[in-house]
């Protein structure tokens, strides 16, 4: 059996007996990445060593482990400069089974420059990967600029959670079902990027609209919202509080949005909590793809909102049920479910024909896999 270097914390671990620092830290500074750590956790078997965050050693990584397993996000990005983890790769010199790699920009035709430790990047995980597994065809396409062409698109890893062939057929039949309830009774989880300040106008419409239901905001980052969701003292000067008393709690006393933060925010480190949680909810909804994910492999309806390349090519490629920016911007959330175009079937399909992509990446590096997913396309 293969030892493995998996880059990224222990998804069965436990953070109730850590702070919030260190736990949010060990998230790779944002819960999200807990839904695919422990997607391809399940889906990858071996003698698995959980590397947290990338200040690892090279030279030990190369004398102990015969693998190294990179579960990714959106690595490419703008901002980002990923010069030091190429240093890091390039001299363990180990193969790299990289799963999920995405880039991220505003809009697909944006004249985006990118660093050159990130361009670098790309091109060694070329050099020691058979094949990198990305989001969708935006990622595949800028690869390929850099010189990059050894990909193979396959989504997200945390769209295969849940094997039920069916997962997308009942979720449709979910989906449909709520038209006929009344808006106001729909239980609501909120996956929105609530600290961004340049989405303020939209967000406030969007809590206007669903003041009257019942709904819960989960907080996956900044780490000022996540100590929020659990509980811990904050500064009511800190620049993302006044932010968040203002958008939820305009006007309102500290006690009220302290009230508010105790019964609508929540958090967590741990993706099978998560998804045992979020079914208590009617409807998920919002710009988190991976809060959104984890409720839509619980069979709980979800509407992903397509906003940037990130979002709108894992949407695209998985066939997912989305929302158009401009119906989440208008509010209602009765017009966005009546408004949403999903083919449940379709979605059931496609997803082992990606599948069928994944394992064949996976066969390369001769490793044990989950038999639940090899049986999934038998």
């Amino acid at each position: 059996m293969k030892r493995i270097a998996f880059v990224g914390a222990n998804p069965n671990g436990s953070s109730f007996n850590k702070n919030t620092e260190e736990a949010f830290l060990n998230s790779g500074n944002n819960t999200g990445n807990y839904a695919f750590w422990n997607a391809v956790d399940r889906q990858v078997l071996g003698d698995k060593k959980y590397i947290e965050g990338w200040n690892f050693n090279p030279e030990k990584i190369q004398s102990e482990f015969d693998l190294i397993v990179l579960p990714a996000s959106n690595f490419i990005h703008p901002d980002r400069d990923m010069g030091s983890l190429a240093d890091k790769l390039e001299k363990a010199n180990l193969p790299v089974l990289v799963v999920g790699l995405g880039a991220q920009a505003t809009h697909k035709n944006e004249g985006v420059k990118f660093k050159e430790g990130t361009i670098r990047f790309a091109k060694v995980l070329s050099d020691l990967a058979t094949k990198i597994a990305v989001r969708g065809e935006y990622t595949a396409t800028l690869l390929e600029s850099f010189g990059v062409n050894n990909v193979e698109i396959v989504g997200c890893p945390s769209n295969f959670t849940n094997l039920d062939p069916e997962l997308g057929v009942k979720s449709e039949s979910s989906l449909r079902a709520l038209k006929n309830m009344p808006e106001e009774k729909l239980s609501i989880l909120v996956n929105i990027d609530a600290h961004r300040k340049k989405f303020k106008k939209v967000f406030d419409g969007f809590h206007l609209s669903i003041k009257k239901n019942y709904f819960e905001v989960v907080c996956q980052n900044p780490l000022e919202l996540v100590s929020l969701a659990r509980g811990d003292a904050y500064d009511e000067e800190n620049h993302h509080m006044l932010h968040q008393a203002d958008l939820w709690c305009p006007g309102e006393s500290r006690d009220v949005f302290e009230r508010f933060v105790k019964e609508r925010f929540v958090t967590f480190f741990n993706a099978e909590a998560w998804m045992e949680y979020v079914r208590k909810f009617d409807l998920s909804v919002g710009t988190r793809l991976h809060g959104n994910m984890l409720a839509f492999q619980s069979y709980v309806p979800s509407l992903f909102v397509s906003h940037d390349t990130r979002t709108s090519e894992l949407a695209d490629i998985m066939m997912l049920p989305t929302c158009s920016w401009d119906m989440f911007v208008a509010g209602g959330v009765a017009d966005m479910v009546d408004g949403c175009k999903f083919d449940g079937a379709a979605y059931d399909k496609n997803r082992k024909a990606l599948i069928k992509r994944y394992l064949d990446v996976l066969a390369a590096y001769d490793i044990s896999v989950c038999n639940k997913l090899t049986e999934f396309v038998n």
